[in-house]
C-alpha cells in the first residue's frame, strides 16, 4: 500500500515537472544524475514519514501498556527495521517512478 501512494506522488512530481526534466537532459544531465533527485525525494519522503509515524505509536504503545498492564515499548531495534524497510519502500517507488523520467525527450517538450 505504501509503495502505492508514495509512487503515485513521485509520479505527480515528475509529471509536473517533466519540462524541468526535459530541459536538464537538453542542458547534457544525464539520466543518472535525474535519477538520483528522484531517489533523493524518495529517501526524504521516507525519512519525513517516518518522523510522525514513530512518535504516534509511541504514545499508543503507551497507551496500551497503561490499558493492559503489559511491558510494551518501542526499542531501536524495531524503529531502525521500520526506517530501513521504509525506505526501502520508498526506492522500489522511485525506481518505478523514473520510468516516464527516462522516456522524457527534450524535443518533444516543446
Amino acid at each position: 500500500m505504501g509503495v502505492i501512494i508514495v509512487y503515485q506522488v513521485l509520479s505527480t512530481d515528475v509529471n509536473a515537472h517533466i519540462r524541468e526534466y526535459a530541459t536538464f537532459k537538453a542542458m547534457g544531465y544525464r539520466n543518472s544524475y535525474l535519477l538520483g533527485v528522484i531517489f533523493e525525494e524518495a529517501i526524504i519522503l521516507a525519512v519525513l514519514g517516518f518522523i510522525p509515524g514513530f512518535i504516534v505509536p509511541l504514545g499508543l504503545y503507551q497507551l496500551a501498556a497503561n490499558a493492559t498492564n503489559l511491558p510494551i515499548y518501542m526499542t531501536t531495534a524495531r524503529a531502525i527495521m521500520v526506517l530501513s524497510l521504509t525506505i526501502i519502500m520508498c526506492t522500489i517507488s522511485g525506481a518505478i517512478a523514473t520510468q516516464k523520467l527516462q522516456a522524457a525527450d527534450p524535443a518533444d517538450m516543446f
